[in-house]
């Protein structure tokens, strides 16, 4: 079994694909109506989201338009990449490994100057080869992988926390803007990346994990595709719960990561300052950025 077939995304045929110029866009939508399409519509991406509108402990919100989160941007097809250059992205920060890069190239639109930063996260859990002797073990169970997922959260905090300070310092820098930031599945390491971004902003972890967790109701249909998929392709040697695992997110996975922030640095908000950088100055300086006064307008 080849594990680049079960992650490799196909875009839709093109008489399913949305004109690029009649996408929504939720930063220029009526803030009443941005909610419902904070996952934006892509033929060759499935979990492309806006993180505009989670509100602050302080009663702000983050700035819709901005920041986004992603799967990986190596199926656009051309509508995608006109939508991608109506968006504005200026920056891309890919958290794949190179073999992820080398095997899924960006195919972004020519000619835009984006500005693309590799900054790879090489867990186990994302490594092709780590995945197929997984999925490949006679008795691997759904349990079994969802303690891979975990010690996985808890190897990106333990061994990447660099890698994500150097991510997010970059974001004090207000040419970065808007940017997209993305792993393979958009889940894991973006996942991640997500909610530390959003506690230096001052976000309670309740809606941090709802963002977190809404990865799975906004790509349940590409999973279950992909259960479905696998399970036929290995001629049922591969339970479907376990594909599935692998393929979703538990609230456990990214209490893992904290639980690990927690027992080295004590608590949340001493890590973003010492081993994220971010003491009151900068925190600060990318609030000041990335959040606005709520508006039900």
């Amino acid at each position: 079994m080849n594990t680049i077939d079960l992650i490799h995304t196909t875009p839709q045929s093109s008489d399913q694909s949305v004109p690029a110029e009649i996408r929504p866009i939720p930063a220029l939508l009526p803030a009443s109506q941005r909610q419902s399409v904070r996952k934006l519509d892509f033929d060759g991406m499935y979990n492309f989201r806006d993180l505009g509108g989670y509100r602050t402990t302080d009663n702000r919100q983050l700035k819709w338009g901005q920041v986004y989160r992603a799967d990986k941007l190596s199926s656009l097809t051309s509508e995608d990449q006109q939508f991608i250059v109506r968006l504005g992205i200026r920056q891309v920060s890919d958290f794949r490994s190179e073999e992820e890069r080398i095997e899924s190239p960006h195919k972004l639109p020519a000619s835009t100057g984006i500005t693309v930063k590799e900054l790879p996260i090489t867990v186990d859990a994302a490594q092709i080869e780590h995945i197929t002797a997984r999925l490949q073990e006679e008795n691997v169970t759904a349990d079994d992988m969802a303690h891979f997922l975990i010690e996985a959260n808890r190897e990106m905090v333990e061994r990447f926390t660099p890698t994500y300070r150097e991510w997010l310092q970059n974001l004090l820098d207000e040419s970065s803007y808007p940017q997209v930031f993305h792993c393979t599945a958009g889940k894991d390491r973006t996942g991640l990346g997500a909610a530390l971004l959003m506690s230096i902003l001052g976000v309670p972890y309740d809606t941090i994990l709802e963002d977190y967790l809404s990865t799975n109701t906004f790509t349940a249909e590409r999973v279950e595709h992909i259960v479905h998929y696998v399970h036929e392709k290995t001629m049922h040697q591969v339970n479907q719960d376990v594909i599935r695992t692998l393929f979703t997110v538990q609230e456990q996975y990214l209490g893992e990561a904290f639980k690990a922030i927690t027992e080295e640095y004590g608590d949340v908000d001493n890590y973003i300052e010492t081993a994220l950088g971010f003491g009151q100055t900068e925190r600060l300086a990318i609030q000041a950025l990335l959040l606005e006064p709520v508006s039900d307008l």
